[in-house]
């Protein structure tokens, strides 16, 4: 070679070839391709492409070699050494990498203390006195004055950012990768493949109960679509439509059931995460799911969920309490009642017609916490139910709120026969509004119940009639109202008297 830097020994030993075995059979294919390697390697500059790597992606079959990494042999090769020779002292066999290292070292402290004035007089000191270290002895004092030694603080930065690589979530990144592609790449081919991605992950994310990426890819959908420009309609609404078609009552159906059946739920936080990206399309399944649900953990997160949207979209539920299934319906029922939503008082009275009891005792109990004008109107119907429960809730919500308007109503059912038939709570009820609401006016139709016609021969009431009809003259607290009970403060009858007495008082305290 006219350069010895390019000889053949120098370009092997300087990446670490120390030794190459060619077996039988060599001669043929091996060679061409060896020699083709050589000129590449002298060529080569990255690390990647030096002659190590090129012999390991060959493959050879009838060639071997063994290397020593310089990274381990504790010194750099020696820029003085003469290319093309061996360096001296190692001989023509590869040596374990131990003993080279310390062959080298002991190289190194030769010349050094050959080096320095003092040893030409042989008063060089303890540096020129020290003996090498035996051949085959590793010292770690040698290791930590190396080049790659690291300090303290460096080995805890590496271990944080190490610790913080392992807990981030890939799937974040591969989220946000397909979601950086869509916003920046306008072509709608790429767009549309995008898409296909997001749709097959968000299944794959279900799948798997990762319900926190599930509800991270909705929320960052949502704002990559403000930011992202000439996205075609079609594109853009089936992006818009995950949320949609995840509150979709068959899917979001197999999902609370799934979860209802499941011995373990995710993390609290990641449900919540994921109900907050439900739309008004899951108020109804929400609604069912919360009489079936027998998972103590579950129902809670639905209740929440369902008070949000509920919450956020009355219309919604005004819409379900027609919707003529029961769980849902009285489920809704309630809600409007909570929220005291006077856009429901129309569907309210309607449910006064339904013919199950407890959704009208349910939509009785909504209309008094409504308590508009509107839903007082609706209740003076309820009176007239047949059912017992509806009709007393309904007389004990008025009462409550002593709604006047509904005394023609009152009074018409007090004076008719059909009051002598109801039981003692429902007539007590019944009376008590009246008496609320009639004022000095209904005195007279009271005192005749309570202290009869007059006279000799008139035959007076039912015991708990006339009972009632003190307990109603009590909550008039009028002067004449308090005339007529002292009139019967000497009944005889057990009944009459006790409650006369206890109309009187409560009149007083009045």
């Amino acid at each position: 070679e006219e350069k010895a830097g390019d000889s053949l020994p120098w370009t092997l030993y300087k990446d670490g070839v120390r030794e190459l075995t060619l077996l039988e059979g060599f001669e043929g294919e091996e060679l061409e391709r060896l020699l083709d390697l050589l000129p590449r390697a002298r060529r080569a500059q990255a690390v990647d492409d030096d002659l190590l790597t090129m012999l390991w992606e060959q493959q050879f079959q009838f060639l071997q070699y063994r290397y020593v990494e310089l990274a381990l042999e504790g010194v750099p090769i020696d820029p003085n050494a003469e290319p093309g020779r061996w360096p001296a002292g190692l001989g023509n066999v590869v040596e374990e990498p131990a003993r080279a290292i310390e062959a080298a070292r002991a190289e190194q402290h030769e010349a050094q203390a050959a080096a320095e004035p003092g040893d030409a007089t042989g008063g060089g000191g303890e540096a020129g006195a020290a003996a090498p270290p035996p051949s085959g002895v590793v010292r770690m004092e040698d290791f930590d004055s190396s080049l790659y030694f690291l300090e303290e603080e460096e080995v805890r930065y590496l271990k944080t950012e190490l610790d913080a690589e392992y807990a981030a979530d890939l799937r974040h990144v591969v989220l946000d990768a397909l979601l950086d592609i869509f916003e920046l790449q306008v072509d709608p081919l790429v767009r549309k493949e995008v898409v296909s991605n997001v749709d097959a992950l968000t299944l794959h994310l279900l799948a798997g109960r990762q319900f926190a990426n599930v509800a991270y890819l909705l929320r960052e959908t949502g704002a990559m679509l403000e930011r992202a420009r000439e996205v075609q309609p079609e594109t853009r609404d089936r992006l818009k439509g995950l949320a949609d078609r995840l509150s979709d009552p068959a899917a979001l159906s197999q999902l609370l059931q799934a979860m209802d059946e499941a011995e373990s739920l995710p993390p609290q936080q990641d449900l919540e995460e994921l109900f907050l990206q439900l739309r008004p399309a899951a108020l109804g399944t929400i609604f069912g799911w919360l009489s079936q649900s027998n998972n103590a953990t579950l129902r809670p997160l639905l209740e929440g969920a369902a008070d949000r949207l509920a919450a956020s979209h009355t219309g919604e539920v005004v819409r379900l309490i027609a919707s003529g299934e029961g769980p849902v319906a009285m489920e809704a029922v309630r809600r409007a009642g909570a929220l005291r939503t006077p856009a429901a008082v129309g569907a309210l009275s309607k449910v006064l017609n339904e013919p199950f009891r407890d959704l009208r005792v349910a939509a009785v109990t909504a209309l008094v916490d409504i308590a508009t004008p509107g839903a007082m109107q609706a209740l003076e119907r309820a009176i007239d139910d047949t059912d017992r429960d509806v009709r007393i809730a309904a007389i004990r919500a008025l009462a409550a709120r002593a709604h006047k308007p509904a005394l023609p109503r009152v009074s018409a059912v007090v004076k008719s026969k059909e009051v002598r038939d109801a039981d003692r709570t429902e007539r007590l009820a019944l009376f008590e509004l009246y008496g609320l609401l009639c004022g000095d006016a209904g005195v007279p139709f009271l005192d005749e119940l309570l202290n009869g016609k007059g006279g000799i021969f008139s035959r007076k009431e039912d015991p708990e009639l006339r009972a009632c009809a003190a307990i109603a003259l009590g909550k008039v607290a009028t002067s004449r109202a308090r005339e007529s009970l002292q009139k019967a403060s000497g009944e005889k009858d057990v009944v009459v008297r006790s409650a006369v007495a206890r109309a009187l008082r409560g009149g007083a305290a009045e």
